[in-house]
């Protein structure tokens, strides 16, 4: 495919992926999908707010679940993204918030510290005034935090099903085209992964901290595909997805030279400009709802 062709046809595809991602969008599976979503924001307040005492006693409950961090990041005022948090509070980390482990002590004690300095206070009269809340306004914090939370919940919800979906398609098809899955492990050197083996959720090494992908698949010889599977919900999500990839693919380069062939599962709403910028650093762009150019590809690409 020629240049020009390639263009033309990465363009192509982010118009159709759109399209799809907005036919999957229909009224009542929306509707549903939210109701599910405001349940489990509603029960996550409310566990927040019961496991520190009614906020008294933040820093105990985050020793206890690092995951209450996503509740108390909406009661701030503004509410902020784990990245906004993480550049004023140096002790919270983002890993302990998804993984849901305890915090440790002080640490805890530090992110306690800024979630009551930055609190929204008019959310939270009661620890202005040193004092238990009363059951109306537990109500109303759960009431105003829900929606919030909802949010986060349902768009992390409806990405990470479709990011599964996407792996276990690529599974599947290296699975009837016989190649061998090898059971994870640190990829350090070359040769691990043989011709037609291939390895799910595995991390390689780079000069820095090891960095996760999603597929690994040997081509032969000393070459790995490293394929990150990724799904956009919005044009603005979009670039923080494409800038994912490219931060592991430059990582993986600097490390593992021409070892590594960084390549892009793409699902969802993406901008062409985002696409571009793939290519442009040399990053394979393939689309969930063409996996046969994929097969195509790696049929071309590995040696035996």
């Amino acid at each position: 495919m020629q240049v020009d062709d390639e263009a033309d046809y990465q363009r192509e595809q982010c118009i159709v992926a759109a399209r799809l991602y907005a036919e999957s969008m229909s009224p009542p599976a929306l509707a549903a999908a939210w109701t599910k979503a405001t349940s489990i924001a509603a029960t996550s307040v409310e566990s927040t707010l019961s496991e520190s005492n009614a906020l008294a006693n933040v820093a105990a409950a985050l020793e206890i679940r690092g995951g209450h961090m996503l509740v108390l990041r909406q009661m701030l005022a503004p509410p902020l993204s784990q990245d906004q948090f993480a550049i004023v509070c140096s002790s919270y980390s983002k890993a302990l918030e998804n993984t849901d482990r305890p915090i440790p002590a002080n640490k805890a004690a530090s992110v306690a510290e800024a979630f009551l300095a930055m609190r929204d206070i008019r959310l939270l009269p009661w620890l202005a005034e040193n004092r238990a809340p009363s059951a109306e306004e537990i109500r109303h914090t759960v009431t105003a935090v829900t929606p919030l939370l909802a949010s986060q919940i349902h768009l992390t919800a409806k990405r990470t099903a479709s990011s599964i979906d996407q792996e276990e398609a690529v599974v599947a098809l290296l699975h009837a085209k016989e190649w061998e899955r090898l059971p994870s492990r640190l990829v350090d050197r070359g040769a691990i992964l043989a011709a037609r083996q291939f390895m799910k959720k595995t991390k390689f090494a780079t000069t820095t901290r090891p960095q996760e992908v999603d597929i690994a698949c040997g081509l032969g010889g000393t070459m790995v595909l490293a394929m990150e599977c990724k799904v956009s919900n919005d044009a603005t999500n979009s670039v923080k997805r494409i800038n994912d990839v490219l931060k592991k693919a430059t990582a993986w380069r600097d490390h593992w030279g021409s070892f590594v062939r960084p390549a892009a599962l793409l699902q969802g709403t993406i901008g062409y400009k985002d696409v571009q910028r793939l290519t442009h650093a040399g990053v394979a762009v393939f689309w969930s709802h063409d996996l046969p150019r994929f097969e195509r590809w790696i049929d071309k690409n590995t040696t035996s």
